[in-house]
């Protein structure tokens, strides 16, 4: 292994450890409903160009929103990218402060042969952590008041492990990816009342395990314009979807630890484990437009739906709504053919985003908007290697809510990820 090559692997070791760190300290209210917070859907490329991805193809990395890119890889491609940052929720009268840090992805994209690709991966879909207490009083023999404080808790998510191919006819290019969607989610409240009232603490906690197949289809078509620029349609889609659940449901009471000091469990009230149902998954479709110029720029523009009034989780609504989300942005290279100068060979990106959001609190739309920045940064190639490197970093501030909803949240968020390609199962000739 190349010495730049282990570098970047220690380097990225740092940083998964650093995000993994900082997600523990992550708390997010709005988790809580439907499946969790969604995990941003795009590679770090298209984060920086403010989501657009239908349309967006390059033979030097990988877009999994739309599998009909993955036809245009010409070398073996591993992609992996970590974000962390921080999110901000409140309202006119207070706001709390938490970290936001996990693996946005991990792929290997792998040519079969011209105009065919194919692609493995694993991300997160959703996360689920939020911890809040609140105060109250709980109301014994019809009259009797004891001050109560509610602890709710919620940690968990989902993740997608697949793999995918694309395949193109011409102009046309057409993709799939297959996989698995697993994971758990727990979710719990915690009644704590003063000890002078010899009332015992409980809690109540719910565990669902999901697991089920998925997919999703891409396509792609290009028109050539003039000899260096062209112009991509791209469309990607997936019909509601059925996941399989198990859930295991715990009733405790509990007594304080002044070792730990915290609460275990003195008596388990109840527990009952393997109660099997289904979880309906929203159908999902986009379109998009991407104007290109090789080596110098491109601009897009895309639209995308989830259908989230579908959604059922054990044959129950949620407070989720149909999403919708416009992206726009591009990139562009000063000059990527330079003998000389460094930051000519640079990419740089960005774009906004618009939309609203799958949830709905109290029958208020959430408002969803933000925009981001970014860059490619081309790493010195080896010398006698077909191995080269990109790092590739994007910024973004978002915001969710408005001045009607509970909660408003404002996000920060820096993604670094590595692109690796070199060229695999080359036929040796000897003289």
């Amino acid at each position: 292994m190349h010495r730049t090559t282990a570098g970047i692997f220690c380097l990225l070791a740092f940083l998964l450890l650093l995000a993994n760190s900082v997600a523990a300290q992550d708390n997010s209210p709005y988790s809580r409903y439907g499946l969790g917070d969604q995990a941003t859907n795009q590679n770090v490329i298209n984060r920086g160009m403010g989501g657009v991805s239908q349309a967006y193809n390059d033979p030097q990395s990988i877009n999994f929103v739309n599998p009909a890119s993955y036809s245009n890889l010409v070398l073996t491609t591993f992609d992996i990218a970590v974000e962390a940052g921080a999110r901000v929720i409140g309202n006119n009268d207070e706001r709390f402060r938490s970290g936001i840090g996990s693996l946005s992805y991990l792929q290997l994209g792998i040519p079969i042969r011209k105009k065919l690709g194919m692609v493995l991966g694993l991300r997160p879909v959703t996360k689920v952590s939020y911890n809040i207490l609140q105060n109250d009083q709980a109301t014994f023999f019809d009259t009797l008041k004891i001050p109560v404080a509610y602890q709710y808790e919620g940690n968990g998510g989902l993740y997608q492990v697949y793999t995918g191919a694309g395949i193109g006819f011409g102009n046309f290019s057409i993709g799939f990816n297959f996989g698995y969607l697993f994971g758990n989610i727990e979710n719990s409240t915690k009644a704590i009342y003063p000890t002078s009232q010899f009332i015992f603490p409980s809690r109540h906690s719910t565990r669902v395990s999901y697991g089920n197949i998925f997919y999703n289809v891409g396509l792609q078509y290009r028109i050539r314009l003039t000899e260096e620029t062209d112009l991509t349609l791209g469309a990607t889609g997936a019909l509601k979807q059925t996941l399989s659940a198990r859930r295991e449901l715990m009733r405790e009471t509990l007594a304080f630890d002044a070792s730990s000091n915290d609460y275990v469990t003195q008596d388990t009230v109840l527990y009952a484990k393997g109660d099997r149902g289904k979880i309906t998954y929203p159908q999902q479709y986009g379109g998009g437009i991407m104007l290109r110029k090789v080596d110098k720029f491109s601009v897009g523009l895309d639209f995308s739906t989830e259908q989230w009034d579908q959604f059922r989780n054990y044959g129950e609504k949620d407070s989720v709504r149909n999403s919708w989300r416009v992206n726009l942005g591009g990139q562009f290279v000063p000059n990527a053919r330079a003998m000389n100068g460094y930051w000519n060979k640079v990419t740089y990106r960005a774009g906004v985003y618009y939309g609203t959001d799958y949830l709905k609190l109290n029958g208020q739309d959430m408002t969803i908007y933000g925009f981001s920045v970014g860059a490619g940064l081309p790493i010195r190639r080896q010398n006698y290697s077909n191995q080269y490197t990109v790092l590739n970093i994007a910024f973004e501030i978002g915001h969710r809510g408005n001045n009607e909803t509970i909660l408003k949240e404002n996000w920060y968020r820096a993604v670094l990820g590595f692109t690796l390609n070199d060229r695999w199962f080359i036929k040796r000739k000897y003289d």
